[in-house]
């Protein structure tokens, strides 16, 4: 069986391991000789999967189009009976990401030189990378592939010349991968972590994204060089304003670095309208991409300002010996030096995870950013306006859709929140998981609202926390 282990996006607690040897009866070379070689997303590679969508091609689907989206949610190899409501954690790839993956780790372990060579090659990683970058909405020199959000995060926090005393502002909101390289740096180099407190009531949810805007702007001081912060808090689902931040950022003179970690695959993303200049995100969440898959997205014009902190390739031009590359390595180099790829020369990558990433694009595409944003929204607003009706059940995402998505957070009065999951769990086969952090006084539930998750699943959630919530009142 592959697991994890392996990178390969799969969890039997949740996934059905006879969906998945479905998946691989045949073997690499057999595809490769029916034209399906590396990773593309055909609908016809799966079982369920080969019929067409139940609507016309050139149509984009409408969110409450129940038939389309049940459709999509039989891409997954999710167990019947399972209702998967943590994406914000872990994505399950569809079975068209997992035959690519399983294609390509059959391939680079077959014959590895082969492969790379005719398969998994510089003409395929070039047209990953345009096709990333498309989806991404930037330039296809402004984005590297990288293992997870916070090895992008690590490279942004570090990769900028500072000074000892100057600040990077943050808030105790983030996620520690994204905080702790912070602290790490102010240990070692003698910058200073400002930290926002965004632990109070009247951010849960902000009576508006100007609220947001002005906590950052408070924080900045002359020393200022850095505002490091989520796209979307993990915890609450809170979407911040990160147009309008990074606009007031950039009038100062300050860098911009964003932790991604949850809008990649949930939104219909344009980093070029977005304004960041970095922006740190994963491929194995809503993405749906392998384990250990992500990218690192710096805009053009800093690019020579960040530099690759965990790195192996020619230092000013130069290999070890002092000389300039030829031959194969210049090539190879070339490849690699001309944008931000230059973070992706650090030793040996998982060409397979790699691979599942391009499938999973392809996924994406298939259906269309703007329809699954607007497909997640959907959901999302369905259960958090049906929780706010509830007595006994407390809704912190905001209905203001310029501060919400797709992750609702809530709590059910008197109940434990870990005996919310328990009960969902135990009684319905509904998988959701909660935030808790007591230092900020903060613990809620938490459910993700992705395409994987069917109308029925919906309508038997809300029922569940109903149910919970009665129990209680009673």
């Amino acid at each position: 069986m592959i697991t994890e282990e392996s990178g390969f996006n799969f969890d039997p607690k949740f996934e059905d391991p006879e969906k998945l040897k479905a998946l691989s009866r045949r073997g690499f070379m057999g595809r490769i000789a029916g034209g399906l070689a590396a990773g593309t997303a055909l609908l016809s590679m799966t079982g369920k999967a080969a019929a067409k969508p139940p609507m016309p091609e050139d149509h984009l689907p409408e969110p409450d189009d129940v038939a389309y989206w049940n459709w999509v949610a039989d891409q997954y190899i999710i167990r019947d009976g399972v209702s998967f409501m943590n994406t914000g954690t872990r994505g399950p790839s569809p079975g068209p990401v997992h035959r690519a993956q399983i294609a390509a780790l059959e391939g680079a372990n077959t014959d590895y030189k082969s492969y790379t060579s005719y398969v998994y090659n510089s003409d395929f990683r070039a047209q990953m990378r345009e096709k990333m970058a498309k989806y991404l909405g930037c330039k296809s020199n402004e984005v590297a592939f990288t293992n997870n959000t916070t090895e992008g995060m690590v490279f942004g926090t570090f990769g900028i010349d500072m000074e000892p005393g100057d600040e990077i502002v943050t808030t105790n909101h983030d996620h520690s991968s994204g905080v702790q390289p912070i602290n790490l740096r102010a240990v070692r180099q003698g910058t200073k972590t400002v930290m926002i407190d965004l632990s109070s009531p009247e951010y849960h949810p902000p009576d508006s994204p100007d609220a947001l805007l002005k906590a950052f702007e408070a924080a900045i001081t002359p020393r200022t060089k850095m505002l490091s912060f989520c796209h979307i808090n993990y915890g609450d689902g809170l979407v911040l304003p990160v147009k309008e931040i990074c606009e007031m950022a950039r009038s100062k003179g300050i860098i911009t670095l964003v932790d991604g970690a949850q809008p990649p695959g949930m939104l219909d993303l344009n980093m070029h309208d977005l304004g960041c200049d970095m922006y740190a995100g994963p491929c194995h969440k809503w993405m749906m991409a392998s384990m250990y898959t992500g990218f690192f997205y710096v805009k053009e014009d800093i690019l020579d300002q960040v530099w690759p902190t965990l790195y192996a390739g020619p230092v000013n031009g130069l290999t070890m010996y002092g000389q300039e590359p030829t031959g194969f390595a210049k090539v190879f180099y070339e490849e690699y030096l001309a944008g931000a790829s230059k973070f992706e020369l650090r030793g040996s990558s998982n060409a397979p995870a790699r691979v599942a990433i391009d499938a999973a694009l392809d996924f994406h595409n298939m259906i269309g950013p703007a329809a699954v944003e607007s497909r997640n929204r959907y959901q999302a607003t369905r259960v958090a306006n049906a929780l706010r009706n509830m007595d006994g059940v407390e809704v912190y995402s905001s209905p203001d859709p310029r501060m919400s998505a797709a992750l609702v957070s809530f709590k059910v009065t008197g109940v434990g929140t870990r005996d919310v999951n328990d009960m969902l769990w135990d009684r319905h086969r509904i998988y959701i998981r909660n935030v808790t952090h007591d230092e900020i006084n903060w613990d809620a539930n938490r459910t993700s609202m992705h395409i994987m998750v069917t109308d029925a699943q919906t309508d038997q959630f809300i029922g569940a926390i109903e149910e919970i919530a009665k129990e209680k009142r009673l």
